[in-house]
This record gives C-alpha cells, structure tokens and sequence, in this order.
C-alpha cells in the first residue's frame, strides 16, 4: 500500500516507515528522499545540486506549527532565494543561515499551499543520470520558490535583515 505526501503531493513507498522529526511527509517520500540523499554523498556530480535539492526539499516540507518547523522553512526558503534569484555561492549562503538562524527572528507559521504537480520532487527522484538529476533538481527548486510566492517578501526582509 502506498500513501500520498501532504506536503508535495508525492505518491509511491511505503504507507508505513519513519517519517522526519519535526518536518511533515509521508514515509514513501522521507524515504525517496534519503534515496536521494545518499546519491548526492556518494557522487560529485550529483552532490553539486545539493545546497537547491535539500532547500526546495526542506520548505515544502517544514510545513507544521513546530518551532523548528517554521524556522527551517524561513531558512530554507531564504536559501532558495539566494540560490536561484541572486546566484549566491553555497558558502555564502551556508554562512547567511548561520546567521539567521542566531538572529533570534521570530519565526512566524504560515500556511502552505495545497500540493502543485509542477513543484512534486518526482523527477528528481527519478532522473535516471547526473544531467538528468541536475536539470530535475532546478526545475524543482524553481518550481517550489514559485509556489511559496506569497512568503517572499518575509524571506526577503530577513534576508536584509541579517544580510545576505
């Protein structure tokens, strides 16, 4: 039996397994995305789309009222911004979440939008090669930076405010 995820809408794996501590999916996709994981630890080519996989990965599923829940969400979607509109280096931007993440910023809940085809971490899961994952992975990160469009003005103010 498999189960579809609340928070991207992935449908495949197991109904039944472990699941993240304070980030919401369904077992399925906590464990195509460990699958994923462990390719981008074990392979160079995959491991440079890392910083946007985990980013777009983490706030469409840091969708709870938990505390670490909505600070990962700010965060990641801060990333995600700094990734994908400014071209900020991973070292930067690894360097901006240090901050934020000490800035003592209230991190408020917001509500997520229903799952959307265009942001679902399908083809990333599947993509059957390295330029296959890398293509995957932007259009994937594109697409979750679209769907939280609403949250951009936050993100960017926290971004100002701690500095990029």
């Amino acid at each position: 039996m498999t189960d579809m995820c609340p928070a991207c809408g992935h449908v495949g794996g197991p109904a039944d397994g472990p699941v993240h501590a304070y980030m919401t999916s369904s077992p399925g996709c906590w464990a195509r995305y460990g699958e994923v994981l462990a390719r981008d630890y074990s392979d160079a080519a995959y491991r440079a789309h890392h910083r946007a996989l985990t980013d777009a990965w983490s706030v469409q599923h840091s969708i709870s009222d938990d505390r670490r829940a909505r600070q990962s969400f700010y965060l990641h979607l801060a990333a995600l911004v700094l990734k994908v509109e400014r071209d900020a280096p991973d070292a930067a931007i690894v360097a901006f979440l240090r901050r934020a993440a000490a800035s003592g910023h209230p991190f408020p809940h917001v509500q997520a939008p229903p799952p959307c085809a265009e942001a679902r971490p399908d083809a990333v899961y599947d993509a059957p090669g390295a330029a296959a994952h890398a293509a995957a992975v932007d259009a994937y990160a594109r697409a979750v930076l679209a769907q939280w469009a609403p949250h951009h003005g936050a993100v960017r103010a926290l971004i100002e405010e701690v500095g990029p």
